[in-house]
């Protein structure tokens, strides 16, 4: 196995070669643009999801997503460089007959030059930050409240790099029987290209830390602050056929359970993640390949994991991973998006606790999505 990897990982530095299944249909466009200011519009952001996970594994169960979110919002640009925002997100799942969440959206961007935006409230969170799938598994984006924190976006020719506090539960001054809940990411990506050439090698660095604790609460369940790193390179090259984009990735990527209260299961680990794929203009193909030891992230795709989520006292060391994913996207109209996915991994050691056999699992999945600004008025000729 060791020979395989060695003249995969050739591979990928040698072959015109970025990793991640598209996510233009879950991104979010937040440039400010001078001409809005004095504006108010209505913002809808409609996601739909059906994706169901045939899992037969000891790590994460089989399950089905189905349903939709609407975020819905006023935004008024009072500057040409400032946003504020508010609204209300709203999610449902078919068959509850009620909204699983209903939650605040209140923004204030401040774009201060045409690079830079900072961000205060509902952050530009989910798919938006970019993390591999082994950080941030994919339909959290869907299940998950909306990110609210600060956060810090600069985007550039040469570098991108998106620093960000979410703040994901807050606890009042008498709460003693609660802990504070937080992740702290930095996504940063370092670009050696030129936009008008077709090669381009990009340096991909990640870090994300989950914190769970308070200073106030006395409960008995100890605090623990979970550190993920992943750093590569990336290569593809551009072309104008039926095949628009080759490329492949390597990825190293580490898990740290910081000095804390909690006694974890592993205190650290790491795994190699190379992808190579390759995208046409609705169907886009990934082969990856994952081999890792006492891997765990809290907010990653759980197939990754060393340790299972039913069940935390059942770990699996080493994983090893064969996964393939075959995408389907195509925009409507500008801002409409209808797409599918299937996704399979082939579990070479397997997780049964009584003998090393090998298991595949996957996924297949649906989605429409629908977001849009529509003017309402120009406030200033009410001054």
């Amino acid at each position: 196995m060791k020979g395989w990897i060695f003249i995969l990982f050739t591979f990928l530095l040698v072959s015109p070669a970025m990793s991640q299944v598209d996510q233009t249909a879950f991104k979010e466009n937040i440039k400010i643009i001078k001409a809005y200011k004095g504006k108010l519009y209505f913002g809808i952001q409609n996601y739909n999801l059906f994706k169901n996970n045939e899992f037969y594994n000891n790590i994460e169960p089989g399950f089905t997503i189905f349903g939709s979110v609407i975020n819905a919002s006023l935004k008024y640009y009072p500057t040409n460089t400032i946003l504020i925002e508010g609204g209300i997100h709203l999610l449902t799942y078919y068959g509850t007959g009620k909204f699983d969440q209903v939650t605040p959206i209140i923004r204030l961007q401040y774009q201060p030059v045409r690079n830079l935006n900072i961000v205060f409230g509902k952050i530009v969170g989910g798919l938006n930050h970019g993390y591999i799938e082994p950080l941030y598994r994919f339909e959290r984006y869907f299940e998950d409240t909306p990110e609210t924190g600060l956060q810090i976006l600069f985007k550039s020719n040469h570098f991108d790099t998106d620093l960000y506090i979410d703040w994901r539960k807050y606890i009042y001054r008498d709460s003693f029987n609660e802990k504070e809940v937080y992740s702290l990411g930095w996504v940063n990506t370092i670009k050696f290209r030129e936009k008008s050439k077709a090669f381009q090698v990009d340096l991909p660095i990640q870090a994300l830390l989950v914190h769970k604790g308070g200073q106030v609460d006395t409960t008995d369940i100890p605090a623990e602050s979970i550190l993920n790193l992943a750093m590569g390179i990336s290569i593809k090259y551009n072309f104008n056929g039926f095949i628009s984009e080759t490329g492949a990735t390597f990825y190293y990527s580490s898990y740290n359970n910081l000095p804390g209260e909690n006694e974890p299961v592993f205190s650290n680990g790491n795994a190699i993640y190379p992808i190579i794929y390759a995208k046409s203009k609705w169907i886009n193909i990934y082969l990856g390949y994952w081999n890792a030891y006492q891997f765990i992230a809290p907010l990653g795709e759980p197939l990754f994991s060393s340790v299972s989520h039913t069940d935390e006292n059942l770990t699996f060391p080493e994983r090893e991973l064969f996964i393939f994913k075959l995408d389907f996207h195509y925009q409507i109209i500008p801002g409409a998006f209808i797409g599918a996915r299937y996704e399979g991994y082939y579990d070479i050691l397997g997780t049964n606790i009584y003998e090393n056999k090998s298991q595949y699992d996957s996924s297949f999945g649906v989605y429409i999505n629908f977001t849009r600004d529509f003017f309402l008025t120009d406030i200033k000729k009410f001054k």
